[in-house]
């Protein structure tokens, strides 16, 4: 008799808890989610532990839209899509990128800076610097990876 009133107490008072966790999950939407997203989270064996194998959490700072999502060993990447029709080319030339600045480097890389000028060429560029200001002493040229972004920009743009 003794174990049938145990019995039933644990009963009900495994019925009293679960109403109330109930309660609180349907009262408090933010408990709720965090539940709800914890339930989602997933566990891998390592050893003797168990480590957490993805992040539940992880796309709720994205703001709605189209995303380009490039993981790779100890790296990833997320870009907004502005243009979804075009996420395969642009998604083909972020892979390129360092491939684009390889190419460019090899395009421009450095020549001799002494060129031997004629006098009159000589005497063509110093009238110049006279006219238009020392500001033309030296030259400035983009950064190779300003090159290879510009290239990209150029492939994806939508005009």
């Amino acid at each position: 008799m003794k174990k049938n009133k145990d019995l039933e107490y644990y009963q009900n008072e495994c019925q009293r808890l679960r109403s109330e966790l109930n309660y609180k999950f349907q009262t408090d939407p933010v408990t709720a989610s965090a539940a709800a997203r914890e339930d989602q989270r997933l566990y891998r064996k390592v050893g003797k532990k168990f480590i957490p194998a993805n992040d539940p959490y992880s796309y709720d700072g994205l703001r709605e839209g189209f995303w380009l999502i490039h993981i790779k060993e100890g790296c990833t990447s997320i870009r907004q899509q502005i243009y979804p029709e075009k996420s395969a080319i642009t998604a083909a030339a972020r892979l390129m990128e360092n491939k684009l600045v390889d190419i460019i480097r090899k395009a421009s890389e450095a020549r001799p800076a002494n060129l031997s000028l004629t006098p009159e060429q000589k005497k063509d560029w110093e009238k110049f610097i006279a006219k238009h200001g020392e500001v033309f002493n030296t030259l400035c040229y983009p950064s190779i990876q300003e090159n290879a972004e510009k290239i990209i920009a150029a492939l994806v743009d939508n005009k």
